[in-house]
């Protein structure tokens, strides 16, 4: 591979309020903390690369406009909005700067977590009946049956997703959508709860042919509860609710069928180089579509994609590596 010495240029959004269990201090949940920047840098620095700043701020405008960057590794979440992921890639395409990962339109599909379940549909890949909620007060689907998991509709980092929003009866589900859509200040996906195992997929490569990691499961102790869902607290810290399986016990047949899924919500949104896919069965054992994350976190030892790269044998290095090669080799900066 020829990338030796290119300028990188990292976009990013740094994390400054730290998130707790209290769900009122998630505004920057979707942010990375300064040691998760740091291991990116030094990643692209041992590379061979000069790295240069780029932070998602309302003056990156200008300071793109004046500053020479042979490619972007963009990790960036934006600031406000449903289309916040857009901002940053949207600036580079109109600039003409390559950069890692996908573009404007599957970035704002796959955030909307609506608008990805019906494009992944279509494609004929299973996923929960869902509905989603303005007000709290629709008429609700006849086909929609208890238990719901109600959360934001555009939110990451499980931000809005808590215990309580697993909702049994028609009043908790008016309740729990009312609360939502005020604190967050959009709609509310209500999706039947899969009463079956739980599973994520890391994918890296182009549209056409991505490289799938085998599924890595999300297991639930009995402290979970009888309708167990990852929360937004279980993703602040080490607990006794969750653990990850690397290599969990799966047939061929359920294997196949997972991944299958995962590659097939990949190519419908359109994702290229890196993207994380999560999947559940119903209770007929089928692995269902959950949502898509194609700006998944890179926590070393911690983000789900990570853990999963480790287990695949790829050094924390190494996967920071595959992913800015696709988009080098898509800029034509790098053969292979």
């Amino acid at each position: 591979m020829k990338s030796k010495n290119l300028i990188v240029g990292f976009a990013y959004n740094e994390k400054r309020i730290i998130p707790g269990v209290d769900p009122s201090t998630d505004e920057e949940a979707e942010f990375d903390s300064p040691k998760t920047l740091e291991s990116i840098r030094q990643a692209l620095r041992q590379l061979g690369h000069q790295v240069i700043d780029l932070e998602a701020v309302p003056q990156l405008p200008r300071i793109l406009s004046e500053t020479k960057v042979d490619i972007v590794f963009n990790i960036a979440e934006g600031i406000k909005g449903r289309n916040r992921e857009v901002q940053v890639p949207a600036l580079l395409e109109l600039l003409q700067i390559p950069y890692t990962g996908s573009d404007p339109t599957t970035l704002a599909l796959a955030l909307d977590k609506g608008l990805a379940k019906r494009i992944v549909a279509s494609q004929g890949v299973a996923t929960a009946p869902f509905q989603l909620f303005h007000t709290g007060k629709e008429k609700l689907k006849p086909e929609l049956i208890f238990p719901l998991v109600l959360k934001p509709v555009a939110e990451g980092s499980s931000k809005g997703v808590l215990k309580s929003s697993v909702v049994k009866t028609e009043n908790e589900l008016r309740e729990m959508a009312q609360f939502l859509i005020k604190k967050h200040r959009q709609p509310v996906i209500g999706e039947e709860f899969l009463t079956g195992r739980e599973f994520t997929v890391g994918l890296l490569g182009s549209n056409k042919k991505p490289k799938v990691f085998y599924p890595m499961e999300i297991v639930f102790s009995e402290k979970a509860g009888n309708f167990p869902i990852y929360t937004y607290q279980h993703k602040l810290d080490t607990n006794d609710e969750v653990r990850y399986e690397v290599a969990p016990k799966l047939s061929e047949k359920d294997k196949d069928a997972i991944e299958k899924v995962a590659v097939q919500a990949y190519k419908a949104l359109g994702c290229r180089d890196v993207a994380r896919i999560d999947i559940r069965m119903n209770s007929k054992g089928e692995p269902c579509f959950i949502e898509c994350n194609p700006l998944p976190g890179l926590t070393p030892k911690w983000s789900d994609l990570c853990i999963i790269a480790e287990g695949a044998g790829l050094t924390y290095n190494d996967l920071i590596k595959e992913i800015l090669h696709h988009a080098l080799k898509r800029a034509g900066k790098e053969t292979s």
